[in-house]
């Protein structure tokens, strides 16, 4: 059986909760990751008129974070990795596409997170079909990624609390926009979708990024996370009193069970 969550009970917590953490995020993640080991970075690139990126996180490893990226692709030669991947996405519409760093001779290229997710920095990567085809299916290589906005960066802490309301980031620009799960603590699970909303005059600067949405009635499970089904689903703006009504366009990413790495 289902527990029961009133609003009012998440209005006290949850809210306080996720502005606190949105106000603090960027501080906590320059203060606290100092001697945060190098790793092999992976993301989801998704988008059409901007490319985003999704960091794969898992809990209690050198992944342990959430962050959601917009970026520029640059090549190193006469290629255009973006122009490469609109033409592709458009060709396999249901096609997930990855974005992997390596070094200028091809290889995976280790480096620390919190040290390279800023805005302004850049890494070589390159850009492949995801899946289970070895080798990979690349679509382009020797790729410059740009970093142009920061929307999310959070590193999960041990004492963190799952909000007890389906809970999703919502961002994108006046084209396009998407939502993330919000990722609490552990067992949770990872998910992006294409969305349409009825808010006109919600537009993301690099002040406010990325607002925080609550699906009202829905427990934060796996099972009663939004998908392709949903039509005009009432949300909730972290802050506003107006509903947001949303359509579920398509699921991008979803893993149902974040890792923990030992």
């Amino acid at each position: 059986m289902k527990r029961k969550i009133t609003l009012a009970t998440l209005a006290g917590s949850f809210f306080s909760l996720a502005v606190i953490s949105f106000c603090v995020v960027y501080a906590q993640s320059s203060q606290q990751n100092d001697r945060v080991p190098a790793g092999y970075h992976e993301f989801e690139m998704f988008g059409e008129k901007s490319i985003y990126l999704s960091h794969y996180p898992m809990f209690g490893s050198i992944h342990s974070y959430q962050v959601i990226l917009e970026v520029n692709l640059k090549s190193t030669d006469s290629s255009n990795p973006r122009e490469l991947y609109l033409s592709n996405k458009q060709k396999n519409p249901k096609a997930r596409y990855s974005v992997s760093p390596e070094t200028a001779d091809g290889k995976p290229n280790y480096w620390v997170l919190p040290e390279v997710i800023k805005k302004g920095n850049s890494f070589r990567a390159n850009i492949h079909l995801e899946g289970k085809a070895e080798p990979p299916v690349y679509l382009a290589r020797n790729v410059t990624v740009e970093i142009q906005r920061v929307i999310h960066f959070r590193l999960f802490q041990p004492d963190d609390k799952k909000p007890g309301v389906l809970s999703y980031l919502l961002f994108g620009n006046d084209s396009e926009s998407f939502m993330a799960h919000y990722i609490g603590n552990y067992p949770d699970f990872d998910q992006i979708l294409s969305v349409t909303t009825n808010t006109k005059d919600l537009h993301f600067d690099e002040h406010e990024p990325a607002a925080l949405v609550t699906i009202p009635g829905r427990d934060n499970e796996k099972l009663l996370r939004l998908m392709g089904k949903d039509k005009t689903v009432v949300g909730r703006i972290s802050g506003r009193a107006d509903e947001l009504k949303i359509d579920v366009a398509t699921q991008i990413h979803y893993e149902a069970d974040l890792e923990i790495q030992r």
